[in-house]
């Protein structure tokens, strides 16, 4: 999607216009992931809500796990960060870090560099169009479940963190060349194109097969009915075959 790709190459603008170093960067990806990890919580429900009353009652439950579970990935990658920031600013020493606050990391990330909360709002934005474009209005909601919704962010998280990690502690450990944080940007952004394209670059071996099927409505209707979704359906009682 061109708009996706136009929201991650962005923060060039930001490097470029308003002299950004990592230190916004790296915020702006992990304050991504936050607003990605709200946006999924509409999605379950959803999801959930299309199998009935049983279904939304399992789509709250997964809503409740799913904030607790990311929301504490979230908040040790963003100490980790803080920590990052304090050791490149040289203030680790003077005063801790913010540790396991994420709202006051978030707040600390909106004001990191000019004009952060510009590109905070591009991103909710497209999250929105995305969550009613595809999901509600194109009816992505009939192929999936609120367990797959549910898993769908982590991907993202081990990538984009990972990068994150490895870029933040380069840049700052390099005195933040701008070419670094041109890579990082660069980076995020083929994520963003295979993420958005994974229909076609998805795999066809065993992990693939398996996220596949997981997706699926059938799968989730099994598991709720105390059956075993992974079990062969196609081999039933007195399905034999009639040449011998």
């Amino acid at each position: 999607m061109l708009a996706g790709l136009a929201v991650d190459l962005f923060p060039i603008y930001g490097v470029i216009a308003f002299g950004w170093n990592a230190v916004p960067l790296v915020m702006l990806y992990w304050m991504e992931n936050i607003i990605a990890g709200v946006m999924t919580l509409p999605r379950i429900f959803v999801s959930g809500a299309t199998f009935g009353v049983g279904g939304m009652a399992m789509g709250l439950f997964l809503c409740v796990f799913f904030v607790f579970h990311y929301g504490m990935f979230c908040a040790v990658h963003g100490s980790f960060l803080m920590v990052f920031v304090s050791m490149g600013n040289g203030t680790l020493g003077d005063a801790p870090p913010i540790m396991m606050d994420v709202m006051a990391m978030f707040q600390f990330g909106l004001s990191s560099g000019l004009h952060v909360a510009w590109f905070v709002y591009a991103i909710i934005a497209f999250q929105v169009l995305v969550f009613v474009w595809e999901f509600l209005i194109k009816g992505e909601w009939k192929n999936t479940n609120p367990m797959a919704e549910m898993f769908a962010p982590y991907g993202r998280i081990i990538v984009l963190h990972f990068a994150i990690f490895a870029g933040a502690g380069a840049l700052f450990l390099l005195g933040q060349p701008i070419i670094g944080v041109l890579a990082l940007i660069a980076f995020r952004a083929l994520y963003g194109v295979v993420n958005n394209a994974r229909g076609e670059f998805a795999g066809e071996g065993d992990f693939g097969k398996a996220m596949a099927s997981l997706s699926g409505r059938e799968y989730f209707e099994k598991a709720m009915r105390g059956e075993d979704p992974n079990a062969d359906t196609t081999a039933r009682p007195g399905n034999t075959d009639k040449n011998g």
